[in-house]
């Protein structure tokens, strides 16, 4: 009982530590690469929204992770490191893809609509990403037959985040962009001719 009630002291600690060590090195992190986005996107509302569907993405992972653990691996619990491997992972891979395809929003044909600019954008990069998110979610699978839980849940929240970026990004930004640049239109009603 003692041994472990001693256990469970150790964990709670570690927990606590890495939980603080997470938070600090998170806040950092998305302070960084906003101003980073700042600069490349040269607005203030987009880099907010691209951080924001990162985030989405990322914990939307986690709960998926946590799921399967349960019902499959018999582990009701994510290892106190995945969160953190997995933030990094998918901040930083989620960063280039939105990097990649701010800039070729920027260069696009400036007399289209912003929303048109952004779906032309997500069209000339989406094979590329699409390739590359392939490539990177099959090095990450090779980690799964490993055994080792902290490396078969990571894997998982990387590749499920993956598949959540590729879903979500190229539907949202558009959204969110014409939201904020165009505005909501309900259609204009005919004007009928008096005779």
């Amino acid at each position: 009982a003692y041994r472990r009630q001693r256990q469970m002291c150790i964990r709670d600690s570690i927990n606590k530590v890495a939980g603080n060590d997470f938070t600090r090195t998170a806040a950092i992190m998305i302070v960084g690469i906003l101003i980073a986005l700042m600069f490349v996107t040269r607005s203030i509302l987009m880099p907010f929204y691209i951080i924001g569907t990162l985030l989405l993405a990322y914990y939307s992972s986690l709960g998926i992770t946590k799921a399967i653990s349960n019902m499959f691996l018999g582990q009701s619990m994510l290892t106190w490191n995945t969160p953190f491997f997995g933030f990094i992972m998918i901040i930083a891979l989620g960063v280039d893809y939105s990097i990649f395809l701010m800039m070729r929003y920027r260069d696009s044909n400036k007399s289209l609509k912003p929303s048109a600019r952004i779906l032309e954008a997500s069209g000339v990069i989406g094979a590329v990403v699409l390739s590359a998110m392939i490539i990177l979610s099959g090095t990450f699978a090779a980690m799964i037959p490993s055994g080792v839980l902290t490396l078969i849940q990571v894997a998982l929240v990387v590749i499920i985040g993956l598949i959540i970026l590729i879903i979500i990004i190229p539907v949202l930004l558009p959204a969110l962009i014409k939201l904020t640049y165009e505005g909501i239109s309900f259609g204009k009603k005919k004007n009928k001719n008096k005779h």
